[in-house]
């Protein structure tokens, strides 16, 4: 591989994890700040928490699957890169700034987030499965 075919696909897997991380802000944002103007465990009553993890489980699949959208085929380190940044914010927010939120709360969060990135970036791979499985029992 040249010099530049290696810069080349360092930049869109860079530009993959940046955009996946974006997408995660905007659209958990969405999730839980416009449409629920904030959720947290102490002030949300149990339906705006329910329905809150929810959409911010399906932003963090939207944001996995934008990335994957970019960078095109599997690439570990894309879903892993948005991981450590989740990580990394998440201990500055509990960890540094603090948190007024349980810890268990605010770790199931982070979970959920991390779960939602992986399976949405893999999500592409589940529906070819599928595809393929339909069309074995079509023959």
């Amino acid at each position: 591989m040249s010099n530049s075919a290696g810069i080349k696909k360092a930049m869109w897997i860079l530009g993959s994890i940046v955009a996946g991380e974006l997408a995660l802000a905007v659209l958990t944002t969405i999730a839980q700040e416009v449409i629920f103007d904030g959720i947290g465990y102490n002030e949300s009553p149990f339906w705006e928490l329910l329905a809150g993890g929810i959409l911010t489980v399906l932003a963090a699949i939207g944001a996995g699957w934008i990335a994957r959208k970019i960078i095109r085929n599997r690439r570990l380190v894309v879903p892993l890169g948005i991981t450590v940044l989740i990580l990394i914010e998440s201990y500055y927010l509990v960890f540094i700034r603090g948190s007024d939120q349980p810890l268990w709360f605010e770790m199931l969060a982070v979970l959920s987030l991390i779960f939602g990135i992986w399976f949405g970036f893999y999500l592409p791979d589940l529906n070819h499965a599928i595809s393929i499985k339909e069309q074995k029992e079509r023959v």
